[in-house]
């Protein structure tokens, strides 16, 4: 059976309140010492306390923290999925999200006739339905942006970060993986990818080499 729009809207704040919580289980499951090389390869201050940095900016070191891990290791948000095996319900639902939610770079085609937006896969092909309340009001037909996503319930969400690109910068990563014969999936995979997306977002200068 269908939801309406406000079911939808109540489904993705139960939703976003699971993906809180076990992102905040990954963090803490994660040794202090890799979150804090994380801030310090995104090029950000780094204190003893990590004071000294706003709750965005560690956003997206927990990102990195929590969704990359160097070969041979696992993600901590695979560790928390082994250690949570048996969740309920929708919380199940939004952990095997985020368990299995990739990295790509999206092109915002419209808003979706239900709730949130339809946005195109610009690097790995097709398109998804996000519901994201916040980019539903701030990214209007056109936007170009960086997210890590995963599908709960026939809609995606995000893992709670974004940069926003530009149309120039999209050409000219698909132009520089069409002429070194790299696969847009490789690339999504490679955790300075991630990194450099953020640094975006960030507002640090991003090499177009990566």
């Amino acid at each position: 059976m269908a939801m309406s729009a406000e079911e939808i809207r109540e489904t993705y704040a139960r939703c976003a309140a699971a993906r809180q919580r076990l992102q905040e289980l990954a963090v803490r499951a994660t040794p202090r010492e890799k979150i804090r090389e994380q801030i310090q390869r995104l090029g950000l201050s780094l204190d003893e306390e990590m004071g000294q940095n706003s709750a965005e900016e560690l956003a997206y070191a927990f990102d990195l923290a929590i969704y990359t891990a160097p070969p041979g290791r696992s993600r901590a948000i695979d560790r928390v999925a082994r250690q949570h095996a048996r969740l309920p319900g929708e919380a199940a639902l939004v952990l095997n999200a985020l368990t299995r939610s990739w990295l790509s770079i999206f092109r915002v085609l419209d808003r979706h006739p239900e709730e949130g937006l339809v946005l195109e896969d610009a690097l790995l092909g097709g398109e998804i339905w996000l519901v994201d309340q916040n980019l539903a009001e701030t990214a209007p037909p056109g936007t170009v942006l960086a997210s890590r996503v995963g599908r709960v319930l026939g809609f995606a969400i995000t893992t709670g970060v974004v940069a926003l690109l530009d149309e120039g910068m999209l050409a000219a990563m698909l132009g520089t993986l069409r002429q070194g014969g790299v696969e847009g999936a490789a690339l999504a995979e490679d955790p300075r990818f991630a990194r450099a997306m953020w640094q975006r977002a960030l507002g640090f200068h991003v090499d177009q080499g990566w």
